[in-house]
């Protein structure tokens, strides 16, 4: 179990979780105030102060959505235990080439008593997991997600899916805004230190033990976002009002807060042009998003490529675009709202990807 006080415990990840972001610059613990402070309070309690989640804090309406849809759809445990939920987020965060989320949700399984898994997680060798339920779930989520043209059977009931569903939709807005602002992970070992990046991601999943295994109350998140009703092509979460409550509330403050930066032709050209992608990885470079962005000029045509760019070849993204879009938003606040509706866009779209696939699920109406 934990060696560290508490005390000492929220102190270093406080210190840890700031050391590898960049662009934007998380409000201190010690200095948060109202809702942002009482939502900080439950973080702590029931997860742990990370860099994925305090960098967008100086919005407190984004740092709500991300923290609902997360809180509510992964850590509480319903019709799926969390630590099954990290490991699908785990593996999700390697495919979206988040390795600060990677290894911080490798430290939650091993935290979930699963240290077998994450290390076999960590290796990127999921088919060698002993637990034929585990390994099967894992291989679902990851040809779903990357849209592989054979995906084995449905090892989720119908009334898991809206969790499953909801933990890749959280999981992947959370990857791809860090992607952006924060550098690697926190965890600094040398370099080809393979063995010891492992040692102390287990370390790290021992001081997480006592917060994992803190039963966590359903729905106490949702109150610091106000109602808000849901979209027709998200509705693959009604099967669990909870979630889907997290879900609607996160879609509508994504939206809201990027209202006076994004113009309705932005929205409404990214969303049908990510509604419509079949998920497929894209030709190398940028050249096919020019032609996705046609029509639009100045800063709608910057923020749309943005977008795209972020949902389907992030890893194409440059300090000089970044840059670009810090521009156009002109403070650190304005660049938190275009980035996180740039990354809900994303991930609303993949989840309903995901959902229409499926049998089960009600067949999705376009995007309105």
């Amino acid at each position: 179990m934990a060696l560290l006080p508490e005390t000492t415990r929220l102190r270093l990840f406080d210190k840890l979780s700031i050391q590898t972001m960049r662009y934007v610059h998380a409000v201190p613990y010690d200095k948060a105030t109202g809702a942002l402070k009482e939502m900080y309070e439950q973080v702590n309690r029931d997860f742990f102060i990370n860099g994925s989640l305090t960098a967008r804090s100086k919005v407190t309406n984004l740092f709500a959505a991300a923290w609902v849809i997360g809180r509510e759809a992964i850590l509480v445990t319903d019709e799926l235990d969390r630590t099954t939920k990290e490991a699908i987020a785990a593996v999700l965060s390697s495919i979206n080439d988040c390795p600060y989320c990677g290894e911080m949700l490798i430290s939650l399984v091993h935290a979930g008593e699963r240290s077998d898994d994450a290390m076999k997680i960590f290796d990127q060798d999921e088919e060698a997991i002993e637990d034929p339920q585990l390994k099967a779930r894992l291989a679902w989520v990851k040809a779903m997600v990357r849209a592989d043209d054979a995906v084995p059977p449905m090892p989720f009931s119908t009334q898991q899916l809206p969790e499953v569903i909801g933990s890749i939709t959280a999981m992947s807005d959370i990857n791809r805004f860090s992607h952006i602002v924060m550098a690697g992970s926190p965890v600094k070992v040398p370099f080809g230190a393979t063995a010891l990046r492992k040692a102390a991601l287990k370390v790290f999943g021992n001081e997480l033990k006592p917060n994992h295994h803190r039963p966590l109350s359903k729905g106490t998140s949702l109150h610091f976002l106000p109602a808000a009703t849901m979209p027709s092509d998200l509705n693959w979460a009604n099967g669990n009002p909870r979630v889907a409550q997290a879900v609607a509330r996160w879609a509508a403050m994504s939206e809201e807060e990027a209202t006076a930066l994004i113009s309705p032709e932005v929205k409404q050209r990214v969303h049908a042009n990510l509604r419509a992608w079949d998920g497929k990885p894209m030709p190398m470079g940028r050249h096919w998003a020019e032609r996705e962005i046609e029509g639009l000029a100045g800063k709608d045509k910057r923020i749309a490529r943005f977008a795209l760019l972020l949902a389907k070849a992030p890893w194409t993204i440059d300090d000089n675009m970044v840059t670009d879009i810090l521009a156009i938003a002109g403070n650190e606040k304005n660049f938190i709202r275009i980035l996180a509706w740039s990354s809900y866009a994303s991930a609303r779209h993949l989840a309903g990807r995901i959902a229409r696939s499926i049998p089960e699920m009600n067949q999705l109406p376009h995007v309105a």
